[in-house]
């Protein structure tokens, strides 16, 4: 039911595209503090979740605070379009190679949990920094595999490797 939503919004914006740039310059900083502040909430709500359910873990479900924090998020990258980002050149790097990151983050995320399981159980259940950590992991090591093959003999394959 989620996507339909999405779906739609897509196409009523679509259709409004010149009153929907108006609605969001004016409410552009209300829709980037909300997904900044979504942010520690929805990782609150989802340890109440699993606490309260008694259970050990539980299956990824969308909730209302998720879907607040995707609009809002979606909204503020929209209504923010001009303004001259500090890290321009370095996150339009990264959206270069984002097929490659795409590719090898998940082995890397999976052996950084992995890790931290065997090395650090305890650091699984402070959800503020095991995430980061994972961000960080599930970042830095694909980029740095990338550097690495385009550092090596093994250049000439990097675009099959990594797109």
């Amino acid at each position: 039911m989620a996507r339909l939503f999405w779906f739609v919004l897509g196409v009523v914006v679509g259709f409004h595209i010149k009153e929907f740039k108006q609605f969001l310059a004016r409410f552009k900083w209300v829709f980037l503090v909300t997904a900044v502040v979504c942010i520690p909430l929805g990782m609150m709500e989802w340890e109440a979740i699993i606490r309260f359910s008694g259970q050990d873990w539980l299956e990824h479900r969308e909730t209302i605070l998720d879907s607040i924090y995707s609009l809002a998020f979606i909204f503020a990258f929209f209504a923010f379009t001009n303004v001259a980002l500090p890290l321009n050149k370095q996150v339009s790097d990264l959206g270069v190679k984002s097929f490659g990151i795409y590719l090898a983050h998940i082995p890397a995320m999976e052996f950084t949990a992995r890790g931290i399981y065997l090395l650090i159980p305890a650091l699984l259940g402070v959800q503020l920094l095991f995430q980061p950590i994972m961000v960080v992991f599930g970042l830095g090591i694909p980029l740095l595999l990338m550097a690495v093959v385009n550092r090596s003999p093994a250049r000439r394959y990097y675009s099959y490797i990594f797109g």
